[in-house]
């Protein structure tokens, strides 16, 4: 369900993107939403990145989203802020 609801919050955040007038918040709430996964991601890969009856793949690619994908992806965010 929590991952369902926040889904939809970025949706939302995604679609706010092509607003002028929402485009900062949208933006920064991107990254407040990344930063608040960030602890998730990490207890995925304290658990060999595989959740029981659930997501199993290779831990390297939860380093890779951890180390990589987010920080681009909040760089990304921080980046279209302004743009308009």
């Amino acid at each position: 369900m929590i991952n369902l609801a926040a889904g939809v919050v970025e949706i939302i955040f995604g679609v706010g993107l092509t607003m002028p007038a929402l485009r900062k918040y949208a933006a920064i709430g991107i990254i407040i939403m990344l930063l608040t996964f960030v602890p998730v991601h990490v207890y995925f890969i304290q658990v060999n990145s595989c959740i029981d009856g659930g997501l199993c793949v290779p831990q390297w690619v939860g380093l890779v989203r951890l180390i990589v994908v987010h920080p681009l992806l909040i760089f990304w965010a921080w980046s279209v802020r302004d743009i308009g």
